[in-house]
């Protein structure tokens, strides 16, 4: 009994441990930076701000997503995963 509460606790804290990544299919890191930076100016107060990650949040996730890119939880990086601002 105490061994699978362990295990269940385990489980729990290891699922918290993956990083999110943003995928899509065919994308390259110049697309999605091109892509990540546009959001960003469109979520910002200023270009300075953009450039640095000040965002709207579900604003600049909101823009990403209507370009088609999925953001994810990973634990090692995806052949097409990139983070973007967090």
């Amino acid at each position: 009994m105490r061994a699978a509460v362990v295990l269940a606790l385990l489980g729990t804290e290891l699922a918290g441990c993956g990083k999110f990544y943003w995928t899509k299919p065919g994308s390259t890191i110049e697309s999605f930076e091109r892509d990540s930076a546009a959001c960003a100016l469109e979520t910002s107060a200023n270009p300075t701000a953009a450039s640095v990650g000040a965002v709207e949040m579900k604003a600049y996730r909101a823009c990403l997503t209507a370009r088609g890119y999925v953001r994810q939880q990973h634990f090692s990086q995806p052949p097409e995963g990139y983070r973007g601002f967090e």
